[in-house]
């Protein structure tokens, strides 16, 4: 599994996205981290998250855990996209990205 991108939000991060992201830290390749909180135009920053998720997804739908209440993109959970070796890509939203971490360690 290759780690393509990781999006967050960190100023409402969940308590699993810092350490996502120390895992991440570890791993010796190259991939987009993408802090929606810290970019200079937010709404710059969803719509490039979103257009990375949309690529991933191509065929289906985004899951719902993207969305607030309200029906907004919310990166709050943390959002991990990989690729496999044959280009298939996998959404892991939330706690999924750390245990897809885990289970991709040597």
């Amino acid at each position: 599994m290759r780690v393509r991108t990781y999006i967050y939000d960190s100023a409402a991060p969940a308590d699993h996205v810092d350490r996502v992201r120390e895992r991440l830290a570890t791993r010796d390749e190259e991939f987009e981290s993408l802090d929606v909180a810290s970019a200079d135009d937010r709404s710059d920053a969803v719509r490039e998250a979103m257009f990375a998720i949309r690529e991933s997804v191509r065929i289906g739908t985004t899951p719902d855990e993207l969305y607030d209440d309200s029906g907004e993109p919310d990166f709050s959970a943390g959002v991990l996209i990989t690729a496999e070796s044959t280009g298939r890509r996998t959404i892991h939203v939330g706690r999924e990205a750390l245990e897809a971490l885990a289970e991709d360690e040597p």
